[in-house]
């Protein structure tokens, strides 16, 4: 019989303390999956034994699918550093007099909310009606979620579905639900026999050793295994259109963004406040921003208008806009789609326009600027209030250090911006200026005559994040009125590197590392029957190699650092297409080679180590790979395609090969090959070399060419 298991856990206070939940990007809140089976473990125990019937049930629990959480609203505290002793006494020869020298800080940040709103876990199941009892039972026992100091307690029910679903309407939080495979810990098959291999792992994790001068030998228990979800907790968006008294779109000029977005917002709240009197001071706070306080900041209604994108010919006027109202707004989304709804928008002077916003469902526009991208630009420029308005400005630079040393405060400002907007990937590129990014855009200043900002505080930036954020990316202090806009640029990189300097790798480490680089490639790359397609694995379908001469799958290389290429500093991951000029990728292969290379960020390479915390970095041009150049050098070994024959010279042989190479490759033909320390393989085989080539035009990288290019050889840099 069918059902669902219904968990309302009640915290003590309305602060909660445990981090890396990863529910919400912005906050870890609520408590995840994990951390629940795992308090319902602890409440489960007696002692170091786990009952029977609880382990049953326990058991149970982990094989079902991640379940629905309806949660309070939430917002964040204000972090505190504490220092406490670190676990290493040792270091200060034993004695607790010393403590002080092994203080670290750790940051607490709490989370906010009411605790008289319980946070609820929904499971559905089709069977397993007495386990899911048992599990309401052991949900009795619960008395901690969190950290130490998050006193909890819990019941559980087994309801219907009907029943669920009304529990869920009733609720007055955000309902979370999963979405597929994502990075919050969750249980799976064999969590909870981990955790007891953890348990009594940590219990002998001191061991007797006399080879030691301590006598004791520490050992790190095993790790936990956990599943990992997705939860949809997007804000709500409402779509709007400009259309005007015939009925076709009404464009509205895109300087005029914020006297647009202000009037409509300003119209509405008056709406709001005839209607709903006693709201008076939510849309006051929440929607005009009067009176919002911090924790007001993550649940204010955001107005954005959609300048139209598409080609560089497209003409971005206003024709739509949408009211985004987060997860945590308590203002009903039906009550403002009906104080937008119906309105005119007003000019610089306060006059009403013929226009009128008419409600909408295509949302083919609003998804443009909800992709998920590494890159963005800005289309209506940031508000930059740090910049003051009489400060020696940008305009009045008269040198290149003066535009220089102004550029990087604007910079630092955007980082600020970042920051305040909560998004917390770090970006690892800004471009600032006053001049649009889009062929038909507008300058920063020209947004300044309709709005309340000086157009000193205004600029177009340009951002390169780390790893890929979530749309519709608004910064700076006009955030809420449609300035700051960011437009997400599709940037599927062809070449990828990862930095491996200050490991000490030495270049006869090349092959293990390119070695382990592939093995960790293909591992991302399976599929769910444990399938890596030709891109990553190199072999047809039917498992044969990659034919010579067809060279569609990835080129790897490890890449020396300094003029004596003494030491390996990063890894290069480069796309067929971007190393052969004559290739060209199939269906979606662009957009997977993208995802799964920027997915590596562990890389084990057996006797070298494990490398952590790696991360991709897209190489562009005026790097030592990329040129433009004339001149190449090798950075590796050329090997040739072919074998020596009788009476061949291998300087002349390589010569040739290399010229053919560059043919088959798409490159140019180079006017001039200087070959150096040139050796002949084994019993007449393929001859390898130093080469240097010249070219009539500047040719683009990477240029990775010989028998070993997939493996790293044959690496030429820019001379």
């Amino acid at each position: 019989m069918g059902g669902c298991l219904l968990i309302a856990v009640r915290f003590h206070e309305g602060r909660y303390h445990g981090d890396a939940d990863r529910v919400d990007a912005a906050q870890s809140w609520p408590p995840s999956p994990a951390r629940l089976f795992q308090a319902l473990v602890a409440g489960a125990a007696r002692g170091a034994e786990l009952p029977a019937d609880d382990h049953a049930a326990l058991v149970w629990l982990e094989c079902l699918d991640a379940p629905r959480i309806a949660a309070p609203p939430a917002w964040s505290g204000r972090g505190a550093r504490h220092f406490v002793p670190n676990n290493d006494l040792d270091s200060v020869g034993g004695d607790p007099a010393n403590v002080s020298k092994i203080r670290v800080g750790k940051r607490w940040r709490p989370i906010y909310f009411d605790a008289k709103v319980p946070v609820l876990y929904i499971w559905d199941f089709d069977s397993g009606a007495n386990e899911a009892q048992q599990v309401c039972g052991i949900a009795e026992r619960l008395y901690q979620l969190g950290r130490g100091i998050d006193i909890a307690w819990a019941c559980g029910e087994v309801v219907g579905r009907e029943e669920a679903e009304r529990r869920i309407q009733s609720h007055p939080g955000v309902l979370r639900t999963p979405r597929g495979t994502g990075r919050t810990a969750a249980p799976r098959p064999g969590t909870l026999t981990s955790l007891v291999r953890r348990f009594e792992g940590g219990r002998a994790r001191l061991s007797s050793d006399t080879s030691r001068r301590t006598g004791q030998l520490f050992t790190q228990p095993p790790k936990a295994l956990f599943g990992g979800a997705a939860y949809d907790a997007a804000a709500r968006r409402l779509n709007f259109e400009f259309r005007g008294p015939e009925g076709g779109f009404a464009p509205l000029p895109i300087a005029s963004v914020y006297s647009v977005l202000t009037g409509l917002r300003n119209a509405a709240a008056t709406r709001l406040h005839e209607a709903l009197p006693a709201e008076a001071d939510v849309v006051e706070r929440l929607l005009v921003g009067r009176g919002a306080g911090p924790r007001d900041v993550g649940r204010r209604v955001r107005l954005i208008a959609l300048p139209s994108i598409g080609t560089e010919h497209t003409d971005p006027s206003i024709r739509r806009i949408t009211v985004e109202v987060p997860r945590e707004c308590p203002m009903r989304a039906d009550d403002l789609n009906w104080a937008f709804a119906g309105l005119h928008p007003f000019d610089a002077h306060g006059e009403e326009r013929a226009e009128i916003l008419v409600s909408t469902d295509d949302t083919r526009m609003a998804d443009r600027y909800a992709r998920a991208a590494v890159l963005f630009r800005s289309i209506t420029p940031l508000v930059l209030g740090s910049i003051h308005p009489y400060s020696s400005g940008f305009d009045r630079s008269r040198t290149g250090q003066d535009r220089r040393q102004w550029e990087r405060r604007v910079r630092s400002a955007v980082v600020r911006a970042i920051r305040h907007a909560g998004v917390r990937t770090a970006p690892v590129d800004i471009r600032v200026q006053r001049e649009p990014f889009r062929r038909r855009g507008e300058r920063a200043e020209s947004f300044a005559a309709d709005s309340r900002f000086s157009r000193q505080s205004l600029w177009h930036a340009q951002i390169r994040f780390r790893e890929p954020v979530c749309g519709p990316l608004l910064l700076g202090d006009g955030r809420f009125c449609g300035l700051g806009l960011m437009e997400p640029v599709a940037c599927h990189g062809d070449v990828f590197a990862f930095r491996v300097d200050g490991r000490n790798l030495r270049v006869s480490d090349r092959a293990a590392l390119v070695s382990a680089l592939r093995r960790a490639l293909m591992s991302l790359a399976r599929d769910d029957r444990g399938r890596v397609d030709r891109l990553f694995s190199g072999h047809d379908p039917d498992g044969g190699a990659d034919r010579p001469g067809h060279h569609a799958h990835v080129f790897l290389a490890a890449d020396a650092s300094g003029s004596d290429g003494a030491a390996l500093h990063r890894l290069l991951v480069v796309a067929p297409w971007g190393a052969d000029r004559t290739a060209k990728p199939k269906g979606n292969e662009r957009v997977r080679f993208d995802r799964v290379v920027r997915q590596l960020n562990v890389l084990r390479a057996r006797g070298l180590g494990v490398f952590e915390g790696l991360f991709s970095e897209a190489v562009e041009d005026g790097d030592r790979v990329i040129g433009p150049a004339t001149d190449w050098r090798s950075g590796t070994r050329y090997v040739a395609t072919r074998n020596l024959e009788k009476r061949d010279e291998p300087a002349d042989k390589v010569r040739g090969d290399v010229v053919a190479e560059c043919q088959r490759r798409g490159l140019p033909t180079p006017t001039n090959v200087d070959v150096y320390q040139v050796r002949a393989g084994p019993r007449g085989g393929r001859p390898s070399a130093i080469v240097k080539l010249r070219f009539s035009v500047a040719v683009r990288g990477p240029i990775m060419l010989g028998r070993d290019s997939h493996a790293g050889g044959g690496l030429f840099h820019s001379a």
